[in-house]
């Protein structure tokens, strides 16, 4: 009898082991991945923009110091990449953007943009460890992490938004992009409106 009451010792101790590290850690992305915002327009995908806006007006500054100005940008479609340093869906999501970067070169002005706290204090330190191939940038003023820029509103992190060649707004991508959301945005430019 005390061999049957060991066993049944030993096996309801084996049920009630903790989870091991990689597992928890990987339920726990799954659990934050399938978690957004509260707000009713935060979703993971692709969010085509109907209304016309303003063209943005932004000003971003890079790691060297200087300034990139959006709207010198106009005359070709950019690609913001809008990331957090130590969000793990981002740091993937830089290579789906790293390749769109280098395949589009000159067609296609694509600029990461930390949104996060202290973003200034790691865009250098985030740049010269990946070496993207595009610049990475921050607003200053904090802005573009509290979503009072002209960008509006950023739920959640990786978020992509297509300004086409006027400087407009025109789709918006929350997640990790598949191989073609990063070209479907794209043709979004070429698109009339």
């Amino acid at each position: 009898m005390s061999c049957s009451k060991k066993s049944r010792i030993s096996s309801s101790a084996k049920r009630s082991r903790p989870l091991p590290t990689h597992l928890a850690c990987a339920l726990i992305a799954l659990l934050l991945l399938g978690c957004g915002s509260s707000r009713e327009t935060s979703s993971v995908g692709t969010t085509p923009l109907r209304e016309r806006q303003a063209p943005i007006e932004l000003t971003l500054r890079v790691p060297n110091g200087q300034w990139i100005h959006l709207g010198d940008l106009r005359g070709t479609p950019t690609l913001l990449f809008i990331f957090a340093t130590f969000d793990g869906v981002s740091q993937a999501a830089l290579r789906p953007t790293s390749r769109f970067a280098r395949r589009h070169g000159e067609d296609v002005q694509v600029l990461g943009v930390i949104a996060q706290p202290n973003a200034g204090t790691f865009a250098e330190v985030f740049t010269s460890a990946l070496h993207p191939p595009f610049s990475i940038t921050y607003d200053p003023d904090g802005r573009v992490e509290q979503g009072t820029s002209s960008l509006g509103v950023i739920d959640a992190v990786p978020m992509y938004i297509m300004i086409d060649a006027e400087g407009y707004v025109r789709e918006r991508h929350v997640g990790f992009p598949n191989a073609q959301t990063l070209e479907r945005l794209l043709e979004a430019t070429t698109i009339s409106r």
